[in-house]
């Protein structure tokens, strides 16, 4: 089992550079990834995807440049691609290959190779004979099943039904035709016109109304065909040279036939004068004229050798099985040692495909698992379920939604049910395909890096907890070593505390000189906890600020939560409210002992936030811690509405506004003739970047930990230039 995994990878696909070691050594603990949307998520997950089909990631935008990717274990041997499992958001055309290798028992399947070898083999000899005749190179077993309307793997028993027939010698003239000519694709596209179809109804009519005016041949008793099959017949049992003759009757005149040779002739002289029969040779140049490609025209060489087989194409569904018929009937031999092999197992077989079906498969397990957990308005089952437990067909999974007026569940095709379900549902029928290849890969015993990129994404919560819960249980497989790629802070938190993932397996994505690096994540479970012990630090003390203004709110201080409403938005008291006053208020609202002394740094908190955040910006890196990040948002704010509350210039407006007071101040700023479009849309990324995410009850500030510390920087320095400006 590896302990660690290093990921060095440059140019693939938008991540420039990236070079980690993911660290399993602790009991086998999963790793963790935040990363915000847009930063390295899907472009990991796609770069080891290529390396898991053996093809080269390329940046997408400098295609040029030389992509390098290689996935390390500890002692620096690259990775097999076969342990690599990477699992998309969501890929709805999903399915696990190995899905059939879940079965319950060997040797049920050891019993059935055993038995069916035999019969698989004679099955191939019979297949392969039929090669030569029908003129068809492969897929003679998916041809026979077209043209008996049956299912590739019921072949068989559709073979099974012939028996009779091939017994009797039916259609044997039919043996000399070549199937792959008779019904290719454009022949069979041809044939389907309208016009071509008449002109064959018409020419058949024809036909049978000269076959009731022939000398020995009736429609539907005796035609040529059987006249043929009697003829070769008599000759294989050496009739006529045991002394024997055969009378044929027309018109009570009878006339003895002594030898072979002279009952063919008279058969083929019968023959050739109801297909040189002017109507029929008009009618046949009728269907000729229509015959205009290549391939149509070598289909009219061919009707021209094989005349009588227009008007079998009347009803070419029924002329394509007499004509395997026939082909059959040539190789009799190879047919009945398969069908004698195939009857005398049938009763073992059907002995084991019973016993199969009271079997509780893996993947049995599987469904019951995902019905009980995932919360989906279908229920999923096994069909076939014998069969698939004998590998002789790949389980076939039904679903059936249930009805909400409390009756039956009702089978339904995959495409409607996709209709119906919503992105969630849909990914959760994903989920059920991951959760075979996981199952099939622990009874593989195959050694696994899992990498999930955002598996939850779009769940319900009962259904984000089931996922959780699942990953949870494949934590604990040795053979598993799982990474969790999201963007969705919730879904970080949560997974972190339930799984357990602590130290630094779990990680913060971070973009540094262009290159991408994961960072220990020091963000404890509870940050205010934290930096109640840190209050000393002048950038944990202003980022704490909005927590505490929020815990006035709930114990309904309105005097103490408009004062720190002044510390977020610039109001008359702004910049005369002192760090002494401010640990008042701290202390009217935490208890006593719960957090650092800062009483004795003096000065305003205004001068405090605009100090840290300059020290912040001095600093020159992106990675921002969540207090940094708070902080340099709130003096963002205080910049940029005291930009707009002295281009307004209207005391009596900006007293007037008792909340959204950012938003209120850009609204009226636009409004004013000769506004500033520089300053206009600096205040508005103000707007989009920072309203609502200093605040606690906003997720856990999730949507300012998304935030580039690049780009908070960026704005806070052109919020002062805007201020300098209006100085």
């Amino acid at each position: 089992m590896p302990t660690t995994v290093t990921v060095d990878m440059k140019y693939c696909f938008g991540i420039d550079a990236l070079k980690h070691t993911f660290d399993f050594s602790n009991r086998n603990m999963p790793v963790l990834i935040y990363a915000p949307n847009g930063v390295m998520k899907t472009s990991l997950a796609k770069s080891l995807r290529s390396y898991v089909n053996g093809k080269q990631p390329e940046d997408i935008y400098f295609p040029e440049r030389d992509s390098v990717l290689s996935v390390a274990d500890e002692t620096g041997a690259a990775i097999d691609p076969d342990s690599i499992f990477v699992i998309d958001s969501i890929d709805e055309k999903y399915q696990s290959s190995r899905i059939s290798t879940l079965l319950a028992s060997e040797d049920l399947k050891a019993r059935y190779d055993e038995i069916f070898g035999s019969i698989a083999e004679k099955k191939e000899s019979l297949l392969k004979a039929l090669k030569k005749p029908s003129g068809l190179s492969k897929d003679i077993d998916l041809a026979i099943s077209t043209a008996f309307k049956v299912r590739p793997e019921d072949v068989l028993v559709a073979l099974a039904r012939l028996e009779r027939e091939v017994k009797e010698g039916a259609h044997a003239h039919f043996s000399s035709l070549k199937y792959k000519i008779l019904f290719s694709e454009k022949v069979l596209e041809f044939l389907q016109n309208g016009d071509v179809k008449s002109l064959i109804d018409d020419y058949t009519k024809i036909y049978e109304q000269i076959i009731d005016q022939s000398m020995y041949f009736k429609k539907g008793v005796f035609n040529h065909s059987n006249a043929e099959t009697i003829a070769k017949n008599l000759k294989a049992n050496g009739w006529f040279d045991g002394g024997h003759s055969v009378n044929l009757n027309h018109d009570g005149k009878r006339s003895e036939i002594t030898t072979d040779s002279e009952l063919v002739a008279a058969i083929d002289a019968e023959k050739e004068k109801i297909l040189t029969d002017p109507k029929l040779a008009e009618m046949f140049q009728k269907v000729d004229g229509m015959l205009t490609t290549a391939e149509l025209r070598s289909f009219r060489d061919y009707l021209i050798e094989n005349p009588f087989v227009v008007a079998e194409l009347s009803d070419i569904d029924a002329f394509k099985q007499r004509v395997w018929i026939s082909y059959l009937v040539e190789n009799d031999k190879a047919y009945f040692d398969l069908i004698s092999e195939y009857d005398s197992s049938k009763e073992k077989i059907r002995d084991i495909i019973s016993e199969a079906e009271k079997e509780q498969t893996r993947w049995e397990s599987v469904i019951a698992q995902f019905n009980d957990r995932f919360s989906v308005p279908f229920e999923v089952r096994v069909e076939n379920k014998g069969d698939a437990v004998l590998n002789v067909s790949a389980p076939q999974i039904s679903f059936y939604v249930k009805d909400r007026e409390g009756g039956a569940a009702r089978k339904t095709e995959r495409s409607t049910l996709d209709r119906g379900l919503s992105t969630g549902e849909r990914r959760a029928l994903y989920i059920l395909n991951i959760i075979f290849e996981v199952e099939a890969r622990k009874k593989a015993r195959i050694e696994t890096l899992m990498v999930l990129d955002d598996i939850a994404d779009s769940f319900d919560y009962k259904n984000k907890y089931a996922i959780i819960e699942y990953l949870n249980d494949i934590r604990r497989e040795d053979n598993f070593h799982l990474v969790l790629l999201t963007h969705n802070y919730d879904f970080y938190r949560t997974v972190r505390g339930r799984i357990g993932i602590y130290g630094d397996n779990k990680l913060l994505c971070n973009r540094l000189n262009g290159a991408l690096q994961l960072i220990p994540d020091r963000l404890s479970d509870n940050p205010f906890e934290d930096w109640k012990q840190k209050l000393n630090d002048p950038v944990v003390l202003v980022a704490s600020i909005p927590f505490v203004r929020n815990l006035t709110e709930y114990v309904g201080n309105i005097d103490l939560f408009s004062k720190l409403t002044s510390l977020l938005h610039v109001k008359e008291d702004t910049k005369n409210i002192t760090i002494d006053d401010l640990a008042r208020i701290y202390e009217a609202i935490l208890a006593k002992g719960a957090y650092t002394d800062f009483s004795a740094k003096g000065g305003t908190v205004f001068d405090l936030v605009m100090s840290a955040c300059v020290d912040i910006c001095e600093r020159g890196n992106d990675d921002l811690r969540l207090e940094e990040k708070i902080t340099l948002a709130i003096g963002i704010r205080l910049v940029a509405e005291e930009v707009l509350i002295k281009t307004i210039n209207d005391d009596d407006y900006v007293k007037s506004i008792s909340n959204s007071q950012t938003g209120k101040l850009i609204r009226k700023f636009e409004k004013m003739d000769g506004c500033d479009g520089l300053t206009l849309a600096t205040v508005k990324r103000v707007a989009l970047m920072t309203p609502e995410n200093i605040h606690l009850n906003s997720f856990m500030f999730e949507p300012i930990l998304d935030m580039s510390g690049h780009h908070l920087v960026s704005l806070f320095q052109d919020v002062k230039a805007c201020a300098e400006g209006v100085h």
